[in-house]
């Protein structure tokens, strides 16, 4: 009987036990509508309010293509993150700059065909595409942290 008692105790435990997503899990699913892609995500406060950002470069044919996949950043704040913008066709290394514009860091990636760029933020986040984008200077280049990269 003492047996029976603690193998239904570990049941019901297992059955009332509920997975606790995190503040940018349920910010992925709030933006894929739950379908979740395969992706590599880095976090790092880029406007010093505080909270990390979310860098969530998504994989797969839903969001690459030959020139690159798409970068999605989330504004972190208390009460969790919120879509900032997306940038699309973006080649790794994905680096943040010590350069700023507008009081959010300068990011750095790859662009097919022109190498590495600079990404500035605006009142409307991080431009779509980086192609169009100035290349990366030395001084852009300098005290950057690489965030996210092929492995």
């Amino acid at each position: 009987m003492k047996y029976i008692g603690l193998a239904t105790a570990l049941l019901l435990s297992a059955c009332t036990s509920v997975a606790q997503e995190t503040p940018l899990e349920q910010a992925l699913a709030d933006q894929f509508d739950a379908a979740i892609p395969a992706h590599q995500s880095a976090t790092v406060d880029l406007n010093a309010d505080g909270f990390d950002d979310a860098l969530v470069y998504a994989l797969g044919p839903d969001w690459c293509g030959s020139a690159g996949c798409t970068l999605f950043v989330f504004k972190g704040s208390a009460e969790g993150y919120a879509l900032l913008s997306k940038t699309t066709i973006v080649q790794l290394p994905l680096a943040v700059s010590a350069q700023q514009t507008d009081g959010w860091k300068d990011l750095i990636v790859h662009a097919k065909g022109v190498g590495a760029v600079v990404i500035k933020a605006s009142a409307e986040g991080y431009p779509l595409n980086p192609s169009l984008q100035p290349t990366a200077s030395a001084d852009d280049l300098e005290g950057s942290e690489v965030l996210l990269d092929y492995n």
